[in-house]
């Protein structure tokens, strides 16, 4: 049975964590996005908070797991850092690439109608539909490719937790992911452009704002088709999907006990020269017990 299959009751118990995290997530987004006027690291925030987002849910599926150290704000800094500057370098290529596509897509006499990609969100046209998907697959492959080294360094996040590397378990499961970010992406219409995570936190302050000034709710509270509170709800259970199949998926190639990253971190950790270190201070105790 496919990862992203059995991922589905961990999902689920993934879901309220993440859902309880959200609005605090969109409220420390907005605090660290005043970093961004800082010279040059402000160039880096975007894609630091980006990670940021992603490890936290991640976190909530290790949580949902059994994994259940606390957090080391030093190592979060440092993974959110450094694979910023990673995805800033895969941006860069991204677009190159996407630019080139368009271009030849140009020179073959073929235009892409943004109206029509529009539509294709909604699923009104299968044609769209999979145009969509075309455009989005070269970044949807490259998220989804990085979905185990990110579930390793959320990881490593806990304190006593792994050792990662960025690149470790790279493209593991980038089917399987892929398909739960189409499930992400067309379950939530029009608002997975803003993301659960902002779209669930305006439905909040507009709640605590209609609450206040006496007036009614300014958006459907039923479970109707393209309504804010339908898509947020799916887009965030979508989310905990894709957070539970990394989850299982990194398991899986790292092949480490459920609820015991730090067993495997140890191992991991030991590189030839601490072997070789080892050897030597247990053959100088052998010598002094002579």
């Amino acid at each position: 049975m496919p990862i992203f299959i059995q991922s589905l009751p961990l999902s689920f118990s993934t879901f309220w964590r993440y859902l309880m995290l959200m609005p605090f997530l969109a409220i420390g987004s907005i605090i660290f996005h005043f970093a961004s006027i800082i010279p040059f690291i402000g160039w880096l925030v975007p894609g630091m908070i980006s990670v940021w987002l992603t490890v936290m849910g991640l976190r909530c599926a290790l949580a949902a797991r059994g994994y259940t150290q606390g957090i080391d704000g030093g190592t979060l800094l440092t993974v959110c850092l450094y694979f910023s500057v990673i995805f800033l370098g895969v941006g860069i290529i991204l677009n190159l690439f996407m630019s080139a596509v368009f271009w030849l897509v140009q020179q073959a006499g073929l235009t892409i109608d943004p109206v029509g990609l529009f539509a294709g969100l909604f699923g009104a046209s299968p044609y769209w539909s999979a145009a969509l998907l075309a455009v989005l697959a070269p970044l949807a492959f490259a998220t989804a490719a990085f979905a185990v080294p990110l579930t390793a360094a959320a990881a490593s996040t806990g304190l006593g937790g792994w050792n990662y590397k960025a690149f470790a378990g790279f493209g593991q499961g980038v089917i399987g992911l892929m398909i739960v970010m189409a499930v992400w992406l067309f379950s939530g219409h029009i608002f997975s452009i803003f993301g659960e995570v902002w779209t669930g936190f305006g439905l909040i302050v507009t709640m605590i704002w209609a609450i206040v000034e006496g007036e009614s709710l300014p958006w459907d509270t039923d479970f109707a088709p393209f309504t804010a509170l339908r898509g947020t709800l799916i887009m965030a259970w979508a989310s905990s999907w894709y957070f539970a199949t990394a989850v299982l998926t990194w398991e899986r190639y790292a092949q480490v006990p459920q609820g015991k990253p730090g067993h495997q971190g140890e191992q991991s950790g030991l590189t030839t020269k601490d072997i070789r270190d080892l050897r030597r201070a247990r053959m100088r105790g052998k010598d002094s017990t002579e």
